[in-house]
């Protein structure tokens, strides 16, 4: 095949692969970006390669293997530091592709432990340089977006709140720059909003999602999933368990990462409304599925939740095994953001789990 043809074909991959990954179809979406990636190292051709790259890496990100989307992300950038090929990268779409890695890389290293949380300001920072030097200050709000997520995992609110709303703001205002959704930001906000106890002003941001004709899948489970946050904070159990459903339902083609978090949500809610049977399958769901992914963050958040129902159910021994698992996880994560909040939540839950009165031998034995 000509070389030009070559190009145009594997261009098609990179189209393939964002439509799938426009409909949240992301291990078809990351298998085809590899053929392109492919392509473009055969036909040596850095523009295609790096566009092939981020594709690749997107996808891979939001299936959760946050570790091979970081190397993705990793080689884009040493494509475009590299003087043998950063002068090849004089297409617009080429441009986009650097940028979007500059922040993508912080959100995967957020995933991951062996780097300090607050050392990631360090590299937005050199985001921002890096967009200043190429005259796109109006691409900021992705990287605004990712200053406020580092300042929640802190626990430093306002920050986080003033940095979602700026990233919103300038979103709004730069509709077509590279970057996330609109409903990213949204949600975003709505999130720090929430985390804030401000449930009542969260609310409309997500049901701005849910408004929006143009949402993705991936952007209407995460709306559904902040309602139901947001119903079970204000007492209605009800609504806060139908949305909870809803979100767990669109998460389910759409990979683990997205299945963790709404089933939170629907374990939350089920153990709101008494019914720990419920709540304890879907606990089971998000234990299973924060497995597949590995590392510290997810595992923490779904052994959190079960923990939690498992005491409830006074099952001692499920407790005891998943507290040891929560152990090592808490400390992990404390040690990349240098506070001590999940160890504190976790010696919390062993309190409670020697305040179980311990089970009768003699009823054990009839």
């Amino acid at each position: 095949m000509p070389e030009d043809g070559g190009a145009w074909a594997a261009g098609l991959l990179v189209n393939e692969a964002w439509a799938a990954h426009r409909e949240g179809r992301y291990q078809h979406a990351a298998a085809a970006a590899a053929r392109a990636v492919s392509a473009g190292e055969q036909l040596d051709d850095p523009v295609l390669l790096v566009r092939a790259l981020e594709a690749e890496a997107a996808a891979l990100r939001l299936t959760g293997d946050y570790t091979a989307a970081l190397a993705r992300y990793t080689r884009l950038l040493g494509l475009a530091e590299d003087p043998a090929t950063a002068s090849r990268l004089d297409h617009p779409s080429a441009a986009r592709a650097v940028a979007d890695a500059h922040w993508e890389w912080v959100v995967c290293a957020r995933f991951l432990t062996g780097i300090p949380v607050r050392e990631l300001f360090g590299v937005l920072d050199a985001a921002d340089r890096w967009l200043v030097a190429t005259g796109h200050s109006d691409w900021r709000a992705a990287i605004l977006s990712e200053r406020a997520s580092i300042y929640q995992s802190l626990g430093e609110t306002d920050a986080a709140i003033a940095a979602a709303q700026e990233a919103l703001a300038l979103a709004v205002q730069h509709p077509d720059a590279p970057g996330y959704t609109l409903g990213a930001y949204r949600f975003l906000l709505g999130y720090v909003l929430r985390a804030a106890g401000r449930a009542a002003e969260a609310g409309p941001h997500y049901q701005a999602i849910l408004d929006d004709p143009a949402a993705s899948p991936a952007a209407t489970r995460a709306a559904h999933e902040g309602l139901a946050w947001c119903a079970l904070a204000s007492g209605d159990i009800a609504a806060g368990r139908r949305e909870a459903r809803r979100a767990v339902s669109l998460a389910e083609p759409l990979g683990d990462d997205a299945l963790c978090t709404s089933l939170e949500v629907l374990t939350a809610a089920c153990r709101e409304d008494g019914d720990l049977e419920a709540a304890w399958q879907a606990a089971t769901r998000h234990l299973e599925a924060a497995g597949r992914i590995g590392g510290h963050h997810r595992p923490y958040y779904a052994a959190r939740r079960a923990v939690d129902v498992a005491l409830d159910r006074a099952d001692r021994a499920a407790a005891s095994r998943l507290l040891g698992e929560l152990d090592e996880h808490a400390a992990a994560l404390d040690a990349t953001t240098g506070t001590t909040a999940r160890t504190t939540e976790t010696a919390q839950r062993h309190q409670r789990l020697a305040g179980l009165a311990a089970p009768d031998p003699q009823q054990a034995e009839t």
